[in-house]
Parts: structure tokens; sequence; C-alpha cells
């Protein structure tokens, strides 16, 4: 095993599991191929990078990862199927008033890329967690360039502006990458079957919404919105939102669907801060109800 690879690890681990890593490491490539000696040096690495940074499955902030995934998850598919519902409504308003034409090479990139994202999400939350993750951060990826072609002739100060949005979505899909390995959520659809049907499900939904919402003028974002953010949520599941515990766990959790509402621009400044006033009082309430649980398991 290269030296350099236990030299990732912080010094109080090497000495106490250097040497258990060094024969788990010979004993895995031991007569193996290129690729599975390249997945174990990777595994190494993260695993490494993991306890740097403190984001590891015994570390707290690899916990607030864990509980807060589904929920960059959830808002990850949420922003994908608005762009979807509002661009694929917009065509059809245009079409029928016959002022559409062709959609042109970047809106139809633009709409696989969100495609993409909402099945890359989906599959994740269904347990292909890694697969799927992968998948939504590189349709998240290919929006936001394809996004940032036009946007970069308008003026400097606009630009740079738009690019900071276009950046929020490709961090947020990202974001269930640093959810440790071993606390990922267990595989909730069994077979490859099961996961086309549940992607077909999601791509249904968004027609169904595209459908209900003709006009593509906005009347109805909040149809456009809140549908696939419920939908999301409840694939998500209950195990989800019972992972929410602490105040910062809500709040974290929170966080990836505010951004979203901010950067789709469906809400304005005011109405983030109605939902931070919400997000607060829920907070309290939280709070609370672990207090007076506390208070009658140990009653004084």
């Amino acid at each position: 095993m290269n030296p350099v690879l236990l030299h990732l690890y912080p010094v109080g681990f090497r000495r106490a599991f250097g040497d258990e890593i060094a024969e788990s490491y010979r004993e895995a490539t031991e007569g193996a191929g290129r690729g599975a000696r390249l997945r174990e040096t990777a595994d190494i690495v993260t695993h490494a990078l993991r306890l740097r940074l403190g984001v590891g499955s015994a570390h707290p902030g690899g916990r607030l990862f864990a509980a807060v995934a589904p929920f960059g998850l959830a808002a990850t598919a949420t922003y994908a199927a608005f762009n979807l519902i509002g661009s694929i409504g917009d065509w059809y308003v245009m079409r029928t008033a016959g002022t559409a034409g062709d959609m042109g090479p970047l809106v139809t990139l633009m709409n696989g890329c969100y495609l993409l994202t909402l099945m890359g999400a989906v599959v994740a939350l269904a347990g292909r967690y890694l697969p799927g993750v992968l998948c939504a951060v590189t349709g998240a990826v290919g929006s936001s360039v394809a996004f940032l072609c036009p946007v970069w002739r308008m003026p400097p100060d606009l630009r740079w502006e738009l690019v900071g949005f276009l950046l929020a979505p490709i961090l947020i899909a990202a974001l269930p990458l640093a959810c440790p390995p071993d606390l990922r959520p267990a595989h909730r659809v069994r077979g490859m079957a099961g996961v086309l049907a549940l992607v077909a499900w999601a791509v249904l939904l968004v027609a169904a919404v595209t459908v209900i919402d003709p006009l593509g003028i906005g009347l109805l974002l909040p149809w456009r919105f809140g549908v696939p953010m419920a939908a999301a949520l409840l694939l998500a599941g209950r195990r989800a939102v019972a992972g929410i515990r602490t105040t910062a766990q809500l709040a974290c959790a929170a966080a990836p669907f505010l951004v979203i509402l901010y950067f789709s621009g469906w809400a304005q400044s005011d109405d983030i801060l109605t939902a931070l006033g919400a997000l607060a009082v829920t907070a309290v309430a939280l709070r609370l109800r672990r207090r007076s649980g506390s208070d009658t398991v140990n009653p004084a």
C-alpha cells in the first residue's frame, strides 16, 4: 500500500488503525484488477477526508449531513420538475399561439438535463443512492451550463448575479454526497422494475401538472412548485422526517427548499422572510416537544 494514502488519515487514527487499514487494502487488492485497486484507493481517500473534515458517521457533522441528504434530494427533484413544467408549459402556449417555432438546441438540452436531474434524484431516494446522486449532479451541471451560454452575453453586473443563481442547484444536488456511506438510506424499492416504475411515475406526474396548467404564464406557480415538492417529500418518506431531531437539523433540512424557492424565481425576499418566520416557529415547537418528552422520561 502506498504510504501516502495512510498519511491522509489524522495522526491518532493512523497510529491506532494504520496496520489494519494497510492489511485490509492488501487483502482487497491482492490479485485484483486495476479497476478494483482504483476503487479501494478511492474509498480510502474518501474515508480519510471524511475523518479530516469531521463528517464521518461517528461525527456530528456526518450525522447532520445524513439527516439533511433526503431533503436535498427532494429539493433537487422539486427544482427539476418545476423547471420542466414551466418550460414545457410555455412551449405549449407558444405553440398554440403559433409563435413557438423550434425549441432550439439549448432549450432542448436544458430540458433533457432537468429530466436527468429529476430521474437521478428519484432513483437516489428509491435507494440507488450514489448512481442517482451522480446523475442528479450531472443534470444540474448540464442545465446550468446550457443556461449560462446566453446569460454570458448579458451586462457584467447581471451576469454574475445569474451565475450565482446557477450554482445553487448544483450545490444542493451535490449536498447528498456528503452523507457518510454507512448512513445512506436503505433500498426502499426492490428490483430494477420497481425503480423504473418510480421514475415513470415521476415523469407522468410532471406531465399531468403540465397538462393541468396550460396557461404557462405564472398564474399557477404554487401548483407547479407545491405538487412536485409534496410528491418528493412523500418519496423521502416518514423515516426522513423522523430523522430530524434537532433545531440545527431542521434548519439545514429546510435550507435547500428555501434556496430553491428563491433561485427558481417563485419566491421573493419577503416570501423567504415569511418562510423563515414559519421555520423559527416550527423550531421552537420542536424544541418544546423534545423538552416535554425529556421531562416525561426523566421526571424531577
